[in-house]
């Protein structure tokens, strides 16, 4: 129960916001901030055109040992909840994954430096009260991790497949910045989490 508070510690810092310096490039530094409302000191209220920040939750998150998670993001509120889809500048580099491990710490993300053929903002709508399932390879190409990021037709990190173990504890996050083209287009941000026990 040691790494419990390191965790907590670790998760406190990586759920710090990232914003992007322009549309198409999603290169971003990671700051603190202890705000739950993650947009600029100088805009910080919310319009009414923003979803709130509570209104999605990870109802449930898989760790197969291939080294796949499956989570469903869940909508709460009783209006349809917008998500960036992973195939543009605004819906990459969302994910973070945590894996605890015989006491020891990995930490993953998602690359934000991704390449994309045509990068326009899309996104996925959850109507009320429904889920979206999301998968995440994280020998798929595009993820950071083990002191490697890879391309997107790269397998494993650095030539070494990733792969969980039984009792390994896997935290996911999905950390969504506020962006002027999320409020223009009615996209929630906000961070969310869950942890997942291999089996």
């Amino acid at each position: 129960m040691k790494t419990l508070p390191v965790v907590l510690i670790l998760l406190s810092v990586l759920s710090g916001c990232i914003t992007a310096k322009g549309p198409s490039t999603r290169l971003a530094a990671n700051t603190m901030n202890e705000n739950v409302n993650p947009m600029n000191s100088s805009d910080n209220s919310m319009s009414e055109g923003d979803t709130a920040i509570n209104s999605v939750k990870i109802e449930k998150a898989e760790a197969a040992r291939t080294g796949d998670i499956t989570v469903q993001i869940l909508n709460l509120s009783k209006k349809p909840i917008k998500l960036w889809k992973d195939s543009n500048s605004w819906g990459a580099g969302c994910w973070r994954v945590l894996l605890l491990r015989s006491g020891q710490l990995e930490t993953f993300f998602q690359s934000p430096s991704q390449i994309f053929t045509v990068n326009r903002p899309t996104f996925d709508e959850i109507p009320p009260g429904g889920r979206l399932e999301q998968r995440l390879d994280l020998n798929g190409g595009n993820w950071c991790g083990l002191g490697h990021c890879t391309r997107f037709d790269q397998r494993g990190f650095g030539g070494k497949t990733m792969s969980f173990e039984p009792n390994d504890t896997v935290i996911v996050i999905y950390d969504v910045p506020a962006t002027q083209e999320g409020r223009d287009n009615g996209v929630w941000y906000g961070v969310i989490a869950a942890t997942a026990i291999v089996q």
